[in-house]
């Protein structure tokens, strides 16, 4: 497991797991945790060992929000290398061709409630707590891809009261996708990503990209779209031999 000053990292079975790693702080979120971010997720976009992409906490706390302590910030240097931390380490998780999922628990505040927010998959336990508290400062939180994932009504509720929800309310409106049981969050994102890394790495980077692009398409475009992707995977000689063991396989059983 590689070691940087606020995650650690690890991959294995296809699956690469970013373990947020501020015990001290409640995972809260400092210019150096953002910049670690990017630094793991970069070179695993290329990297065809890792299929899908866990990021978790502990099954006690995924993050606190923001560090307070990062604003205050010595020169205006700081606070811009802020600004780039944070909008680089979103839009890192925005556009990342791997399915992300956010296995979460506990205090999931503020930006960290935006980073499980902007993971495709968010899975949480059962003593989870969402909201963003830091509108109760002026701070503005993301609205989209929020308002996309629970619908207009309920990001309303969610960014203009800063109000703080749990696991249950969560699943009601959308928010999360699943409820671990109690102490099998991690063992729950596990296997979620296994059934994921179990397909084919470019299949799940085309599956991820239509997921994201398909959205804002016409419908016809959408089709279009999708029967191109279909249509070049076919090309991959991997998923070429996967289809042919498959046929053999129904073959066998057939004749048996």
């Amino acid at each position: 497991m590689a070691k940087y000053g606020t995650v650690l990292a690890e991959v294995k079975d296809g699956i690469g797991t970013i373990t947020l790693n501020r015990p001290d702080k409640r995972n809260a979120l400092s210019t150096e945790l953002f910049e670690d971010l990017v630094e793991v997720l970069t070179p695993w976009r290329r990297d065809d060992s890792v299929a899908v992409v866990v990021i978790k906490g502990t099954e006690d706390y995924f993050s606190a929000g923001l560090d307070l302590d990062t604003m205050n910030w010595a020169t205006d240097a700081d606070r811009l290398r802020w600004y780039d931390a944070t909008y680089y380490g979103y839009l890192e998780l925005l556009e990342y061709p791997k399915p992300t999922i956010a296995a979460v628990a506990g205090h999931t505040f503020g930006g960290g409630c935006d980073i499980a927010v902007f993971c495709d998959i968010r899975v949480s336990s059962p003593n989870a707590r969402f909201g963003f508290p830091q509108v109760r400062f002026g701070l503005t939180p993301f609205v989209d891809p929020l308002q996309r994932i629970v619908g207009q009504s309920q990001a309303k509720l969610l960014t203009l009261t800063g109000r703080r929800i749990d696991a249950a309310e969560a699943l009601r409106i959308g928010l999360i996708d699943q409820i671990a049981e109690e102490g099998k969050l991690l063992e729950t994102a596990n296997g979620i990503a296994a059934e994921i890394a179990s397909t084919n790495v470019d299949t799940v980077v085309r599956c991820t990209e239509m997921l994201r692009r398909s959205w804002s398409m016409d419908p016809m475009a959408a089709y279009v779209y999708g029967h191109v992707q279909y249509r070049d995977v076919h090309w991959n000689p991997a998923i070429s031999q996967r289809m042919l063991d498959a046929r053999a396989k129904i073959g066998r059983r057939a004749g048996a």
